[in-house]
């Protein structure tokens, strides 16, 4: 019998005003709304916004599981340390996105251009301030990158790295 895997890891991000957020996210951005729970009070407690197979929560910034208080959180500026970074397929895919970001009148933080692993990327920030790339490999760039210099490249070590720290004396 086949063993079923129910593992997801779907980044959860806070916001200030999850309906200016859930706006940018699927009208601007293109994401797909997965599902939204509003409250009584007519307030969103959470929404799910999806791109491709990227899953992203969306929660107020009063639901952050931290021991700060919400008035330390208040301070805090949001989404620094902290940049989502969306693989496409197919150059041609990202730079109709490109266009279609710019024609929004969406400030480009930074790109398009061709990076590290020969990735095109360019990369936008939401409302609170989270950098948000997207990226596409690039089929013909000439030029391959290798991490490790040609002559350098040697067997692993099968030494543990940690092996003299537990080992008994």
């Amino acid at each position: 019998m086949e063993q079923r895997r129910n593992t997801t890891i779907a980044l959860s991000i806070r916001v200030k005003d999850m309906q200016k957020s859930l706006d940018f996210y699927t009208e601007t951005l293109g994401f797909q709304l997965i599902d939204k729970h509003i409250l009584k009070d007519g307030k969103i407690a959470h929404a799910s916004v999806g791109f491709d197979s990227m899953l992203i929560i969306l929660l107020p910034v009063e639901h952050v599981r931290t021991p700060q208080t919400k008035e330390d959180l208040a301070k805090n500026k949001l989404g620094v340390g902290v940049e989502l970074c969306i693989r496409m397929s197919g150059s041609k895919r990202l730079n109709e996105l490109f266009a279609g970001v710019k024609a929004k009148g969406i400030t480009v933080i930074d790109g398009p251009k061709t990076e590290l692993l020969s990735n095109n990327l360019f990369t936008v920030r939401d409302p609170d301030g989270y950098a948000i790339s997207f990226g596409a490999r690039v089929d013909n760039v000439s030029q391959q990158r290798s991490w490790v210099s040609v002559g350098q490249s040697k067997r692993p070590s099968r030494r543990r790295p940690f092996a003299s720290i537990f080992s008994a004396r």
